[in-house]
């Protein structure tokens, strides 16, 4: 694996590379420092009030601001009308997109902080659209109707990339959501097309006040960054990988930078309906745990459980996944919940292996009635095995909360009986 869910998930960076790739054609403007934009695979950004269950954007939050495709110069004002629409409702604001114009980004940032609004990193699917399509001509029209639409909003399958980061972080509260990711590349200097599209310029071939004006505006983001309060090595880690490609920042850059300092989140309970692989249960946490030696910082790791049908009616598969920290142990992990509990063996392969960001990671699975679940009440423990020689050394355990869990387990058996 080549980071935590990635056999499990689809390959976000490889949609990205196809989001942003550089359309070709005559150029008609001046070029311009500029990030590439996605092509036709994006629509540009739209944005519209949705409303799910309690607690759906956090606790005691269940409406909030859909940031949705590719940032345009004119999403700015698009954002303003809103919020002027809604006066005193106050709601968090959260983006899905793969990036685009740096000075709508940049813009989109500045107006929050002035509105003092928090913002997360989410997929949102309206009820009633396919989860499997990201563009369905009927939702994508719903969605720029101005209409309060009934939806979920997931942590899954979700990203904030390039100049989005550049927004993201202009919030006065930020909250990169367990599952979710932020990606960042250095900026581009292009051209746009006849089609409006952007044309990326190769840097080895700019000339001296291309050049020039590329380090202007490097200079100005830098700036920006320094000016939202975050850390400087947001923008050195975004210069240090060209545009034609994405990194995704590991949870100990996102906490050092600044972005989220959260020690520990949860996404809910959420169907994931692949592919690759059947329709799955899924549910992320990000923890902050004590490195193995003292005086050195908290590492912030990630927890994937996966749940799939078993091979016998009445049973799910349990798929454990997790980074691991320098003081994570290699025991059996217990799992607990109303008074019954199932052991998740140590992996049989011996040496952890590296996931993204080169963060070593283990896999571990398990076949466990589907009742377990069904029944789990309000919380879920997972605590790892005391140490046999230092017994009273023992990690605590980490509590998950079962929001979601009944609806998303019912779809899974669902499921289950029709495969």
């Amino acid at each position: 694996m080549r980071h935590l869910g990635g056999k499990l998930l689809p390959s976000i960076p490889a949609l990205v590379a196809a989001a942003i790739a550089a359309t070709a054609g005559a150029a008609t403007a001046a070029p311009q420092p500029r990030e590439p934009q996605p092509s036709d695979v994006w629509l540009p950004m739209v944005f519209y009030v949705a409303k799910g269950e309690a607690d759906a954007c956090g606790r005691g939050c269940r409406e909030w601001i859909v940031a949705e495709g590719a940032i345009d110069r004119e999403a700015p004002v698009r954002l303003r009308a809103l919020l002027n629409r809604l006066g005193q409702r106050k709601l968090p604001i959260y983006f899905h997109s793969p990036g685009g114009s740096v000075d709508g980004g940049l813009a989109i940032g500045r107006l929050m902080r002035e509105r003092r609004m928090t913002a997360g990193v989410g997929r949102t699917i309206p009820r009633g659209c396919d989860p499997l399509r990201e563009h369905e001509p009927t939702c994508d029209d719903v969605k720029r109707t101005a209409r309060e639409l009934l939806a979920e909003l997931r942590t899954a399958r979700t990203l904030c990339n390039s100049s989005c980061v550049y927004a993201l972080i202009g919030a006065t509260v930020r909250e990169v959501g367990a599952g979710a990711r932020i990606g960042v590349h250095e900026i581009a200097f292009g051209r746009y097309d006849e089609r409006g599209q952007p044309a990326p310029l190769d840097r080895k071939n700019l000339s001296a006040e291309q050049l020039r004006q590329l380090r202007a505006e490097e200079g100005r983001l830098a700036r920006y960054v320094a000016e939202m309060g975050i850390d400087k090595g947001l923008f050195d880690a975004a210069t240090q990988i060209v545009h034609q490609r994405i990194r995704y920042l590991s949870h100990d850059e996102i906490a050092r930078f600044g972005i989220d300092r959260r020690e520990f989140h949860e996404s809910r309970w959420m169907v994931d309906e692949g592919p690759p692989g059947p329709l799955a249960v899924i549910k992320f946490a990000v923890e902050a745990k004590a490195a193995a030696k003292a005086g050195e910082p908290k590492q912030f790791r990630t927890t994937l459980i996966r749940l799939t049908c078993g091979r016998r009616g009445g049973e799910v598969g349990v798929e454990y996944g997790r980074e691991l920290a320098s003081s994570d142990k290699p025991g059996s992990i217990a799992v607990t919940t109303r008074g019954d509990v199932f052991v998740l063996a140590p992996p049989r392969r011996g040496k952890p292996v590296l996931g993204y960001n080169d963060i070593e990671m283990e896999d571990r699975f398990a076949r466990v009635p589907i009742a377990f679940f069904e029944e789990a009440g309000d919380a879920i423990e997972i605590k790892q095995a005391p140490d046999s020689a230092a017994p009273d050394k023992a990690s605590a355990p980490t509590r998950l909360a079962t929001q979601g869990l009944q609806d998303a387990i019912r779809i899974l058996a669902q499921h289950c009986l029709r495969s």
